[in-house]
């Protein structure tokens, strides 16, 4: 399998699949590499975070990923 990106992004943070959705919507080939261990798993819930306040973290990343998904341009690996 040789396939090659326009854009590697280095974990799966809400930073890192809000950038891959803006890239891939503007039509680039996005690689979302992340390790699935996300140093706020312990918290509740998200502070500061514009119309997410209050939201789990785990549902911040569940609806990053899902418009990953949508955006065809866009695919993630589990990695380190």
């Amino acid at each position: 399998m040789n396939e090659s990106y326009d854009v590697v992004i280095v974990g799966g943070g809400a930073a890192g699949l809000a950038g891959a959705v803006a890239l891939a919507r503007s039509r680039r080939s996005v690689l979302v590499v992340d390790a699935g261990e996300p140093r706020n798993a312990p918290a509740s819930h998200v502070h500061n975070f514009l119309t997410r306040d209050g939201t789990p973290p785990a549902q911040i990343y569940a609806a990053g990923r899902d418009a990953m998904a949508s955006a065809s341009r866009s695919r993630s690996a589990t990695g380190r």
